[in-house]
């Protein structure tokens, strides 16, 4: 299937694209690119952070730690998405563990930057603002889908949460997620087992189908 041919989630915000073209234009000459290996941590959870991130290429998750010590993924961060926006516009420290999942690049724009262009730009500063609102409703929804009791409720409402952010919508219907039976263990708190049992019910179904890394979600609510 050729790629042209894949929908990005419409709830998945492009940084530069929500932003003014003069505002993106500012802030793109004042970032610096870095390199990330697989596997490196780019901010921790509890940091005070001195910029933010915005994904060029690659892919990276967002953890936090188990009571087990195994990690328990949060979301996903796809090219075009920012990171540490809020942290950088309140002070507070980063949420999460940000971990480099293959290759990855990023430009790192500091601090004073973001907000010398923010207080010269009100439209760059409205749309910050409507960025930050769709991180808050995704933590929100994040946040309900682990709330359900029942460990199918939890994964289906976890499957419906990262078809809206992290799918590819495909022509002959239904969401493409790149995400392991091992991610989604970790998003829900389950062994793989569990999960692997519970996905499989819900293929039995005919509302997902399995496939080697991947998930294609059929029939929820996407």
């Amino acid at each position: 299937m050729a790629a042209a041919q894949v929908r990005a989630s419409p709830f998945r915000v492009d940084f530069w694209e929500a932003l003014p073209v003069s505002a993106a234009q500012a802030l793109r000459r004042q970032g610096s690119v870095r390199q990330h290996p697989d596997g490196a941590l780019l901010m921790q959870r509890g940091q005070t952070v001195t910029g933010m991130l915005v994904l060029q290429r690659g892919r990276l998750r967002a953890v936090t730690g188990g009571a087990n010590g195994e990690e328990h993924l949060i979301r996903w961060v796809e090219p075009g998405e920012a990171v540490a926006v809020a942290s950088v516009l309140t002070g507070l420290p980063f949420q999460t563990d940000l971990i480099a999942s293959g290759d990855s690049q990023t430009l790192w724009i500091a601090r004073e930057a973001v907000l010398d262009v923010l207080r010269s730009d009100a439209e760059a500063g409205i749309a910050v603002s409507r960025f930050l609102g769709a991180r808050l409703s995704e933590a929100v929804d994040l946040l309900a889908a682990q709330s359900q009791l029942r460990l199918d409720d939890r994964l289906q409402a976890a499957l419906e949460h990262f078809s809206q952010r992290n799918g590819e919508r495909l022509p002959e219907g239904g969401v493409r997620l790149r995400l392991t039976q091992e991610d989604l263990a970790r998003a829900v708190g389950a062994s793989r087992q569990r999960v692997n049992e519970a996905l499989k019910r819900l293929q039995s179904q005919g509302r997902i189908e399995l496939g080697y890394r991947r998930i294609v979600v059929l029939s929820m609510a996407v």
